[in-house]
């Protein structure tokens, strides 16, 4: 017989409650387990409600059970689960002693008058709570049900097997948590709104949205708040330990004190004295670290260590030498630590410990060749050393295999939104799942596995990717390294959970298209970074591709809309529509900005109706935030309200709207000609330029072209097109604009290779008001079949190559038969994909026992060429500030280049480039033969990820543009 719960059971129980002697009760709760074990439970008789439509009962009194009853205890605090464990119904040695770890196991007749119970043992209290949380989501409750008002959808009944039995797994990582920064003034007002502060009503939502997802570390909001005061008192810290959320702090405010704190108890009369200043006010400061150990050491948490200047800055002035501070920050971690053995443990490593190298703190840990480090320092014996990303989601320095014996173990500070420079990124979700697997594996490989927090911002709109990072570290072996390629399915899973119920199959695959389209759109380029000049508005027609692919997604977006229920409409908004139509609407209207930008300065008439789009977008913008304020009874307003719009400096200061262009119609009838994709235009003058060339046909793949006449008045002028080809036809052979109404046209050119004679170039001619313009269409006869599959044909002047199309991936194998090789990571980066040698830890000798990839490319001519590699912008993950890779043209010497700029370093315009573009480019030169040739690329660093290779002329660099090049025919493509 299976365990189950069902609708008539509990509305049996329910009509039947009058009678205090009918027994029906579900949960068992015992007087001897954990409070905040019995709040959580409480919260999944709710999730039960909402799936069965009536509420379960609880009992202490287990002659009040029903015939089915789910049993729950902690390992230590449950006298019922020893009584179980001695009738050997249940095995404890399965989880006793391990981490955060829960058995879940159907049993038979546990006690008189129940048949079947479900067990929930938890080895500790998170892992009882995270049991309990597994029951929500085996009914289908999503994780976001109480901080999303996500509805789970209805069942009659629900069944276990009898034979039912799951151990949960330990925790990947040690400590997985978010941190709740940058709140003004999104969150800030919404928690004001709704509960009058940074209180612990609030943060009731936040605890349990964290072990939802599985996590169990905080930092808390703190841009104006102090946890330890606003519960009131110390209500927050208290509800934190009930709930076992380890609570910690930001990078610089240590002892458990927030940064609020001294600001607000600093002053000449203060025993805390009136300067953060551990040299002129040591004695004040350790007081304040003294009494905030006093406070708060008595709960659940990581103590930050270390000091940093008020406000996140430098500890000391720039006039300190780097020995200087190395020395403070020793004498600072001493205070601590004796502090924390006075009065939290005396045995330093039974506290966790934490010091952030952050920003500054990082060269003081490290040292340089003269000044010895803090690396290795009895000071930090058992502290987590955080490293962390550079606040654009692009891991800085990693621990070397010497250093990952640190006892302390590692963490790492993620950031999927950040108040800084180059420019902030503040308000809606603008991270890539695939990009986060890449980094955060890489940070697991190289030992990062005691503590992993990610600063979300406000937290709204930041629920997709928070989710797959905490999951990512509860659980690495099922999304980690191994599972490579796998964030689609992830995002699957995660739409599901969401929608179950509110969409049907098909409507989850366009949610499916939204969700991974937005974000990957992002990924080319965050909104609050955009601006008119960011896409080139006409090579390789980028600009126009991507407002394509914009407004497919925005009609799969009100698509969606149209169909969802309106009960169901306020979750399908905050999730998933706000953030991917803000987003997109946002980037469409920089888009277009850069289109009537350039069709203005050619005095085009289409500039005036490109800015009525501009405003009609920057008005969306505006009524897409008030109706995510006003959704569900204002439940989420204040999370749209930070600046997200043409950004000139790091923050919003001095921030622009688009600049709107007009143009003033011509005197007399005028038109312009384009070559859609390039800059040639012509009005057809004599004296002026009247022949364009068209070079989209040189590649044999290409079937159509284009190009556009615009009006460059708003009198009727009328155009004619001859083309005497049979192969080449046009979509239309004449027509009028009149500048207004219509102000363009796009004309298609095709052709029919099969019909051509031996020709190399077609002509069109377009008769206009002011004279007449020739086209020549260049055609390309050369017959590369003989060439191998997946060889590149430079057929412009250049060949653009996506790095997943090499013609051999060359594994190597060492003596022990570990294989390193490239994996493909689909969707990444800015065009296709890109490649990255796995394992990531692995150093190579390029030419000995490195993997490469071999790409082959013909070329019309031999000489000297350039060849620049589009990469991903990852910093190197030593302090000695190189990432290599090995070039290797035909059969030359290898050459390893340093793909980074000399001096580089976090912070200077170079890096600025890199996260702002997200892509770096690298150009090197090589030697190319006439015809075939051979180019291997040989991983040499680890963190090298390679998108694009562009190949070309020294000195003849393709059109400039923000993707760089499309990419150009290679043999047998279309038929692979």
């Amino acid at each position: 017989m299976e365990f189950t719960i069902s609708q008539e059971i509990l509305r049996n129980v329910t009509a039947s409650n009058s009678s205090a002697s009918m027994p029906g009760a579900l949960f068992y709760r015992e007087e001897e387990a954990f409070s905040g074990v019995n709040k959580i439970a409480r919260k999944v008789m709710h999730d039960v409600e909402l799936v069965f439509g009536y509420a379960p009962q609880a009992a202490a009194d287990r002659s009040q059970l029903g015939k089915n009853a789910i049993l729950y205890g902690t390992v230590g605090h449950s006298p019922m689960l020893l009584e179980l464990e001695k009738k050997q119904l249940i095995d404890l040695s399965e989880i006793r002693g391990k981490r955060e770890v829960f058995l879940f196991q159907v049993i038979d007749r546990p006690f008189e008058g129940v048949e079947k119970a479900l067990i929930i043992a938890g080895s500790d209290k998170r892992g009882t709570i995270y049991g309990l949380f597994h029951l929500s989501e085996r009914l289908g409750v999503s994780p976001l049900v109480d901080w999303a008002n996500v509805k789970p959808q209805r069942k009659a009944s629900f069944n276990l097997s009898e034979d039912l039995k799951f151990i949960s797994k330990e925790p990947s990582v040690r400590f997985r948590g978010f941190f709740i920064n940058d709140e003004w003034p999104a969150f800030g007002n919404w928690t004001m709104k709704n509960f009058g502060g940074f209180n612990a009503e609030m943060y009731e939502h936040v605890f349990e949205l964290l072990l939802r997802l599985k996590g169990n570390y905080l930092w808390p909001a703190m841009w104006s708040a102090r946890f330890y005061d606003d519960g009131p008192g110390l209500a927050n810290a208290e509800l934190a330990d009930e709930y076992g959320v380890v609570m910690g702090a930001s990078h610089h405010e240590p002892c458990l004190r927030y940064g609020e704190e001294y600001k607000y108890l600093r002053g000449k009369d203060s025993i805390y004295g009136d300067a953060w200043n551990f040299i002129t006010n040591r004695e004040g400061i350790t007081k304040f670290w003294e009494d905030g150990l006093k406070r708060s050491g008595k709960y659940e948490s990581v103590i930050t260590v270390g000091m940093r200047g008020e406000a996140d800055t430098a500890i000391m002035g720039n006039e300190a030498t780097l020995a200087d501070n190395i020395q403070l920050l020793r004498e600072v971690l001493q205070t601590q630590n004796r502090l924390i053995q006075e009065q939290v443990h005396p045995n330093l490593s039974e506290v966790p410990r934490m010091l952030a190298l952050y920003k500054e703190v990082e060269p003081f840990f490290y040292g340089d060749q003269t000044t010895p480090g803090l690396i290795n320092s009895e000071e930090l014996a058992d502290v987590i050393l955080m490293l962390c990303d550079d606040n654009h989601g692009n891991l800085r320095t990693l621990p070397t295999e010497e250093m990952r014996s640190h006892r302390g173990g590692y963490g790492m500070y993620y950031h999927f939104d950040y108040h800084g420079g180059p420019i902030s990124y503040e308000w809606i979700n603008s991270s890539y799942l695939p990009k986060i697997w890449e980094q955060m594996t890489m940070a697991y490989d190289f030992g990062v596995r005691d503590l992993w927090i990610v600063n979300v911002g406000d937290i709204s709109t930041q629920e997709f990717p928070l989710s797959y990072f905490l999951d990512l570290a509860y659980d690495f072996e099922q999304w980690g390294t191994q599972a490579i390629n796998k964030t689609d399915l992830y995002t699957k899973q995660w739409i599901q959970r969401q929608f179950a119920g509110v969409f049907h199959e098909d409507e989850m695959e366009k949610v499916f298209k939204l969700l991974t389209g937005y974000t990957r759109i992002a990924q080319k380029r965050r909104p609050e970074h955009m601006n008119s000049n960011v896409y080139h508005p006409v090579n390789y027609k980028e600009t126009d591709h991507l407002l394509n692919q914009i407004d497919h997604l925005l009609n799969l977006a009100n698509e969606l809309v149209e169909t969802v229920d309106e009960a169901d409409l306020p979750v399908y908004y905050a999730l998933v529509y706000y953030p991917a139509v803000g987003n997109l609407n946002l980037q469409k209207m920089w888009l277009l900005t850069g289109k009537n930008h350039y069709k203005a300065k050619l005095g085009e008439m289409e500039a005036n109706k490109l800015a009525e789009q501009i405003r009609e977008c920057m008005n969306r913008d505006r009524e897409l935030v008030n109706q995510f304020h006003t959704i569900d009874h204002g439940r989420w307003y204040g999370m749209g309200l930070s600046e997200h719009i043409g950004f000139t400096q790091w923050n919003e200061d001095e921030a622009h709207n688009p600049i709107l262009m007009h143009v003033l119609p011509a005197n007399k009838p005028r038109l312009l000609v384009t070559i859609d994709g390039t800059t040639q235009r012509s009005e057809g003058s004599a004296w002026h330029i009247n022949q364009l060339v068209m070079n989209d046909f040189l590649q044999p793949d290409v079937e159509e072209a284009s190009f556009t006449i615009s009006s460059i008045s708003d009198l009727l002028a009328e155009y004619k097109i001859t083309c005497n080809h049979s192969w080449l036809t046009c979509s239309s052979m004449g027509g009028s604009l009149n500048g207004k109404e219509k102000t363009m046209e796009v004309i298609h050119v095709k052709m029919d290779r099969s019909a051509i004679k031996g020709e190399t170039a077609g002509h069109i001619v377009i008769e206009m008001p002011v004279g007449t313009c020739t086209i020549m269409v260049n055609v390309s006869n050369h017959d590369f079949s003989e060439l191998p599959n997946m060889t590149f044909i430079e057929t412009n002047g250049y060949i653009s190559i996506e790095a997943e199309h090499y013609a051999l991936n060359k594994e190597a194998v060492k003596e022990n038969g570990e294989a390193s090789r490239f994996e493909v990571i689909h969707g990444y980066g800015k065009t296709l994909s890109a490649v990255k040698a796995i394992p990531t830890t692995e150093y190579f000798t390029a030419g000995e026992d490195a993997p490469y990839l071999e790409y082959h490319f013909w070329v019309q001519e031999g000489g000297a060429y350039e060849i620049e590699l589009y990469m991903q912008p990852s910093n190197p993950v030593t302090n000695e500030g190189t990432l290599l890779c090995g070039i290797q043209a035909n059969e030359e010497e290898i050459n390893v280049v340093s793909t980074l700029p000399e001096g580089y370093r976090v912070d200077d315009g170079n890096w600025a480039a890199g996260v702002l573009d997200h892509i770096r480019r690298h150009s090197t030169g090589i030697r190319c033969r006439e015809g075939l040739n051979t180019l291997r690329i040989f991983a040499v660093s680890p963190g090298f990820v390679l998108e694009k290779l562009v190949i070309y002329p020294v000195g003849k660099q393709p059109a400039d543009s923000y993707l760089g090049p499309a990419e150009t025919y290679y043999v047998g493509k279309g038929k692979l």
